[in-house]
Formats: C-alpha cells, sequence, structure tokens
C-alpha cells in the first residue's frame, strides 16, 4: 500500500501578511519506507555522531534559523545538510505533489477557506496518482493498492478540521476527482517521531520559498536551485514536467 505524509508552509489565515501558502504531499510505497527511513537516519549520524537520531527533527524553519540542534552549525554546513534532505527525496522512488495558493489573487475572500483549497487540490493530486498506479497495476495483473494519509499534527482544532474535510472529499470526491484509494481517517502525527514527515516539511518549506515574493536575489537563487533538485520526484502527467495544473496550483 502506499502512505502519503502531508504537511504545509506558510500560513492559510487571511490576516497574515505573507500571501503564499504551500501544502506538501510525499507518497511512498510501504516497500520503500525502510530504505528511506534508513537514509535519513543515516544523514543525522552522519551530521551529529553523537546524539541520539531519533532526537533530532529536520525541521526547516530551525535550519534555516539556526536553531536547536542546527544554532551552532554555519550557513554553509545548515546548506549541506538541506541539499542532502532533498537528495534523499530526489533520488528515492517516491511522488512529490505539492499546492499553492497564492492569496492575493483570490477575489472572493469571505466565502473561500484557503487551507480547504489547499486541501482539495492537494487531495486530487493524489487521487490521481493513485488512479494511474492502480491503473498500470491492474494492466499488468498486479493487485490494487491502497493509500493512508498522515497530516502533520497543528493542534487539535485545526486537525479536526483537516479531518472533516478529508472524510468530505474521501465521501464525495472534489468536483474533478474521484477518491477510490484513500482509506480510513487520516492519521495526524507528531513530526518530531516520524522520519518522512520530516522530509515533507523539507520539501513544502522549498516550494514556498521558490514562490514567495522576494526582492533578495540571492536568497530566491539559493531555492530556485533548491527546487530544481525536487523536480525529479514531482508529480508529472504523462511524462510532462510539473507546470501549474498538474502538480502544483497558483491562484
Amino acid at each position: 500500500m502506499f502512505i502519503t505524509y502531508i504537511d504545509e508552509s506558510g500560513k492559510p489565515d487571511w490576516n497574515h501578511p505573507e500571501q503564499e501558502f504551500a501544502l506538501a504531499a510525499l507518497i511512498i510505497n510501504e516497500r520503500e519506507w525502510v530504505s528511506i527511513d534508513r537514509k535519513v537516519r543515516g544523514l543525522k549520524q552522519k551530521y551529529f555522531p553523537e546524539i541520539n537520531p531519533e532526537t533530532i527533527e529536520f525541521h526547516a524553519t530551525e535550519i534555516f534559523h539556526h536553531k536547536h540542534v542546527f544554532k551552532d552549525l554555519s550557513l554553509d554546513v545548515r546548506i549541506n545538510i538541506f541539499e542532502e534532505i532533498l537528495r534523499i527525496i530526489s533520488e528515492s522512488n517516491c511522488t512529490l505533489c505539492c499546492t499553492i495558493i497564492n492569496k492575493s489573487l483570490i477575489n472572493d475572500k469571505v466565502r473561500t477557506d484557503v487551507n480547504s483549497l489547499a486541501t482539495k487540490f492537494l487531495f486530487e493530486r493524489i487521487c490521481f496518482f493513485l488512479d494511474t498506479e492502480n491503473g498500470s497495476n491492474m494492466a499488468n495483473g498486479r493487485p490494487e493498492e491502497y493509500n493512508l494519509l498522515m497530516f502533520d499534527s497543528v493542534n487539535p482544532p485545526y486537525d479536526n478540521k483537516v479531518r472533516k474535510m478529508i472524510r468530505v472529499f474521501s465521501a464525495n470526491g472534489t468536483g474533478y476527482e474521484h477518491n477510490r484509494y484513500t482509506i480510513e481517517d487520516p492519521i495526524f502525527v507528531n513530526s518530531s517521531y516520524r522520519h518522512l514527515s520530516q522530509l515533507v516539511d523539507c520539501a513544502a518549506y522549498t516550494i514556498h520559498r521558490k514562490f514567495r515574493h522576494t526582492d533578495n536575489e540571492k536568497d530566491s537563487a539559493l531555492f530556485d536551485r533548491f527546487y530544481d533538485m525536487l523536480l525529479p520526484a514531482l508529480l508529472k502527467r504523462n511524462g510532462n514536467p510539473p507546470l501549474s495544473k498538474l502538480s502544483w496550483s497558483a491562484i
């Protein structure tokens, strides 16, 4: 079966000054889980050999704001760590999809819930991926494979809001895609205990910073480079590169 790890970057709130909100999903097959988990654990041991890897969290904001275990590391070392995290994603057998919402381009701010819109678009892409994979499975005489969603937990009210959204999309579809393979309620997890949740955190942060408005050319160039590292993993349709309506949405 598939396991999909989901995390966000940015704020969906209308009163937050930052206009971009990103929601990303990292989809892996259970057969790949042990291999990818070992790679993340190995990277932690490489840079922090004297610390239990289970106590280290690869959290993008902590890496770039030199907090906690990263506080005494130089920027160059932190960039190297982040590049190696993204390389695990790009070189592993996994699929990444993402939705970007530009709040400034939404006209109806009264009736539009940004998080619900982003979740809907992301769920559509997950359904598309699962339909494609299972179409190939059935054509080749293999059994269909189902999917579990694992969201990074924010707080109980927020998590419950997301749970209700997913229940509606799972039962009724989104208007463009129908759910056939995602089962059970979403599972809400603490990313500090989930290596693969930490990977999708870094992916969401990268994509958010790639499309976030900034006048800092050096910063923009750095995240352009990071985003390019993720291109091999991004969801594609008919072999085409991940353009706006295929693997991420700008609204």
